[in-house]
């Protein structure tokens, strides 16, 4: 099933009527009944200033039912220089029973391997761009050059460089840009090169967190947008920090079904998933 059968498929399963939030379509797909409007999944269709079509996820950061969490790919080496092995993004919602999930970090192949023909393959060791930590658990340490994302155990989100004595529970890193900060767009204006992109974001209350892919490289249906223009969907949206997530091709919003069975939201630009090495996904949260 194509991604945007995929969606339309969703609609008629999931559709319910909710209150409309600021500048969202209609439809939203309520992707956990037990606590309506904790977790929402819609779509906005867009002509202007050329043919787009974004896809947002909302998670109630206030939900006591739900977390959100990271999903990292098996480490191939332990203390090596590989962090992640590539995998499925259906893979790795499937391993960790996510609600849902989307690209994160960037990645790098290892060295003497960056010009590996094959490119980016499943079970390809690489190395993760940022930090990446999974319950308490760093995955891959923190960079000076990227900008992290976090939460604690109470689901408090941060960005920015942590510092020492912060309670870092999940965590994942940027991407080229931080895209909002205090309410202030980043990107200049003058960026303009257009690509598929990832990107998260949340309001001022820390209540709620905004994940959002734009798809692109498809003429006609959806070409991408500025990391700018991305700061701007973001911040019409409420949100008052927010940070570039891996895009191009890595791209992609994963959503589980009430049956299980896991599906690609949103049209990735390439013409099949690409593996990544690791996700910002909702679950149900773990019985203690």
């Amino acid at each position: 099933m194509s991604a945007r059968l995929g969606f339309i498929h969703l609609l008629t399963i999931f559709i319910l009527a909710l209150p409309v939030l600021p500048g969202s379509a209609q439809d939203t797909i309520d992707l956990y009944k037990s606590s309506k409007g904790s977790l929402i999944c819609w779509t906005e269709t867009k002509t202007n200033p050329r043919p787009l079509k974004i896809y947002y996820l909302r998670l109630d950061l206030t939900c006591k039912e739900l977390d959100l969490f990271t999903l990292p790919g098996d480490d191939p080496d332990g203390t090596g220089p590989a962090e992640s092995n590539l995998t499925s993004p259906e893979e790795l919602v499937t391993k960790f029973k996510a609600l849902a999930a989307v690209n994160a970090n960037a990645f790098a192949g290892l060295p003497g391997t960056e010009n590996d023909i094959r490119g980016w393959y499943k079970s390809r060791p690489v190395d993760i761009h940022g930090m990446v930590v999974c319950d308490g658990k760093v995955v891959s340490p923190v960079e000076k050059d990227r900008t992290a994302f976090w939460i604690d155990k109470k689901q408090n989100p941060r960005i920015g460089m942590p510092e020492a004595g912060d309670q870092i529970w999940q965590a994942v890193s940027d991407w080229q840009a931080t895209l909002i900060l205090d309410d202030n767009i980043i990107p200049p204006p003058t960026s303009t090169t257009l690509h598929p992109r990832s990107a998260l974001g949340f309001d001022s209350s820390g209540k709620w967190l905004l994940l959002i892919v734009v798809d692109g490289r498809q003429s006609g249906f959806s070409e991408g947008v500025s990391l700018y223009e991305l700061a701007r969907l973001l911040q019409k949206k409420g949100c008052s920090q927010a940070i570039n997530l891996d895009g191009g091709g890595s791209s992609i919003l994963l959503v589980s079904d009430p049956d299980g069975k896991i599906r690609t939201i949103n049209s990735p630009s390439g013409t099949s998933q690409r593996p990544v090495p690791v996700m910002l996904g909702i679950r149900k949260k773990p019985a203690i």
